[in-house]
């Protein structure tokens, strides 16, 4: 179990690296369910199958809830996404994000991706050029939130805690296009985060469980949430 005064001091420095809200809960609390990881198929995901930090390339709800029984303390941490869902709506001409990563977005028009021929092959139409401002907010916000998790993780590290796990929000994109999946190597290993979700962890019901308020559908106040296991 993890020192009292460890807590505190991971809730305090994830506010320093810029976290709105961090809570502590037991690691019993988190949440997992099946239906989670059924909703990166249902409808698909744009990033299932094409990401190292999304199904089917990590652990499963089994392993999830297997690996959570060997943990006692758990940290939930929300940062602020700074666009509201109006915004991104106007931004996207009307798709969800999810339709809008497939079908528009520049990513996948990068040469030697994979992911154009992919494309091409599937018939789907050539990719237009994405709404750049409201995506680089996302994505700048993304990767912040991304590194904010992983210098918390090292925090709990030097604590003692050698069994410290850090979990982000959304799925990585610290690269344009994730070319772990076409060679089996992460770019950035140290830095790339699964998300709760991704693991098969209610984020709801979890951050919900840590006291912290979640806005779900997000219409105003979207945040990134993500986990720390400590022990």
């Amino acid at each position: 179990m993890a020192d009292a005064l460890h807590i505190r001091h991971l809730v305090e420095r994830a506010r320093a690296l810029g976290a709105d809200r961090a809570a502590p809960l037991p690691a019993a609390a988190v949440v997992v369910d099946e239906r989670v990881r059924l909703k990166c198929r249902v409808p698909r995901c744009s990033s299932y199958g094409r990401n190292l930090m999304c199904p089917p390339y990590v652990p499963g709800p089994d392993e999830t809830r297997a690996a959570l029984a060997r943990y006692a303390d758990a940290l939930l941490v929300q940062k602020r996404i700074p666009v509201t869902q109006a915004e991104v709506d106007a931004a996207l001409g009307g798709k969800t994000y999810a339709e809008w990563r497939v079908r528009d977005s520049a990513r996948d028009a990068r040469p030697g991706s994979g992911r154009r021929d992919r494309a091409a092959a599937s018939g789907e139409p050539s990719p237009s050029p994405p709404p750049s401002d409201c995506e680089s907010e996302v994505v700048a916000a993304q990767n912040t939130f991304a590194t904010l998790m992983s210098e918390l993780e090292r925090e709990a590290f030097k604590c003692g805690y050698r069994f410290a796990a850090a979990f982000a929000g959304g799925d990585c994109v610290l690269c344009p296009v994730c070319g772990g999946v076409d060679d089996g190597v992460c770019r950035h290993p140290f830095a790339a985060r699964p998300s709760m979700e991704a693991v098969g962890i209610d984020v709801v019901a979890t951050a919900r469980a840590a006291g912290l308020d979640v806005e779900f559908p997000a219409v105003d106040h979207p945040s990134w949430t993500g986990m720390l296991l400590i022990d």
